[in-house]
């Protein structure tokens, strides 16, 4: 049975992510068992009228019960984050690469990741960094889902070069906070990504429809 560590996305925490793919849990329950981290950056309260508007909606779990809202890493002094962001300062992605690692330790090994929204993000970077050598754990493979390539200027070191990891990269058509552009970009970053497309938006894809692609690319590992 592969394990899997999943990354949240901005907003969210661990118990949210893991209420959101209830689905994808069930799809994957003969072929993975996932894992589930929060970040460890609480996103101040006083920053929510100044991010994303729907990604909030991305923290309300199946339960109606409201979470805690985390984040990997901020793109503004304001401590707040876009996807869009194009900005000269980051805050955070130290510690949460420290936090990946001690689960790594603690609840690992892992075959692989899979990461969300601004948890592909760092995915992403996670992948750039496990080829230089620069992790003291390793994994075999990343989902990135609704992925992006990081816009801040203290990331671009991680966008370097074309990575030979294996990646699945899940664009959502209509995805509206991380636009399919966006996530079709990422993927020239990788050697040999396979991509899986649907016709929905925001969110981690687990129909009848997605099924083959998933179990299709975990069978290779």
């Amino acid at each position: 049975m592969r394990k899997i560590l999943c990354l949240h996305g901005y907003r969210q925490s661990a118990q949210v992510f893991k209420d959101k793919t209830g689905s994808l849990r069930k799809l994957l329950k003969k072929h993975a068992e996932l894992v589930y981290i929060s970040a460890p950056h609480l996103i101040p309260a006083s920053s929510a009228i100044q991010d994303e508007s729907m990604e909030t909606l991305q923290a309300v779990p199946a339960n109606g019960k409201v979470e805690e809202q985390r984040g990997w890493y901020f793109s503004t002094e304001q401590l707040t984050f876009n996807s869009h962001d194009e900005t000269d300062f980051s805050w955070g992605l130290q510690e949460s690469i420290n936090v990946v690692s001690k689960a790594f330790e603690e609840l690992g090994p892992f075959d692989g990741i899979l990461g969300f929204s601004q948890g592909a993000a760092l995915g992403s970077i996670l992948c750039y960094m496990l080829e230089k050598g620069e992790l003291n754990f390793s994994f075999r493979f990343a989902i990135l889902v609704s992925g992006f390539r990081s816009r801040l200027s203290p990331h671009t070191y991680f966008y370097k070069t074309k990575q030979t990891i294996a990646t699945l990269h899940v664009i959502g058509e209509t995805d509206r906070i991380v636009e399919k552009e966006m996530s079709e970009e990422l993927t020239t970053y990788f050697e040999s990504p396979h991509i899986m497309c649907h016709s929905g938006g925001h969110y981690v894809a687990a129909t009848s429809k997605e099924k083959e692609g998933y179990i299709n690319f975990l069978e290779q590992f």
